[in-house]
């Protein structure tokens, strides 16, 4: 008889926890993300012409995972100049260089990104140097800055002193 009871009692309690379930709808909110970050320490890109090398071929300047993307789907990154010319660094507001034809591409930094590189021409216009049809977690490239060579910047240079030409590069990403 006890142990009869002791199953009804342990029957009752199992009946009892399972009538009290309740159940919590669990939702999960995706919202579409896009993120563009340049490495901190490389805020400030130098293309320096010390010799007839350098005037001649022109220089380059690669800057080690320079951009770092991250999508939540595709997209694009462009880059422009912010202004049409590049001021003289301690100089007269008429001392401007105008658009020297610096070039710019990136490169993933990890093998087997399926992304579509452009090598762009700095302008005010801007252009489009990467390109994905899938998102990105924190996908890092490697950009190179290549000035020009030949006569282009010859005659902005002066005598036994060095010149300082500046303008800012805007990069942006867009959804593709």
């Amino acid at each position: 008889m006890k142990a009869l009871l002791t199953t009804i009692l342990l029957l009752a309690t199992v009946v009892g926890t399972v009538g009290a379930q309740t159940n919590v709808r669990l939702n999960i909110v995706l919202n579409h993300v896009q993120n563009l970050t340049v490495h901190p320490e490389q805020n400030a890109v130098t293309l320096t012409y010390n010799d007839l090398e350098d005037y001649r071929r022109g220089v380059e300047v690669v800057k080690n995972s320079h951009l770092t993307v991250f999508s939540t789907g595709a997209y694009e990154v462009k880059v422009k100049l912010a202004n049409e010319e590049f001021v003289k660094l301690g100089g007269q507001p008429t001392d401007r260089l105008l658009m020297p034809h610096i070039k710019i591409k990136a490169r993933p930094v990890a093998a087997g990104q399926k992304v579509s590189l452009t090598t762009g021409e700095l302008s005010t216009v801007g252009g489009r140097i990467i390109s994905s049809a899938g998102p990105a977690f924190d996908v890092a490239y490697d950009v190179t800055y290549q000035g020009p060579g030949g006569e282009e910047l010859i005659r902005y240079a002066e005598q036994n002193k060095s010149v300082v030409f500046t303008n800012d590069v805007l990069y942006s990403i867009e959804t593709r």
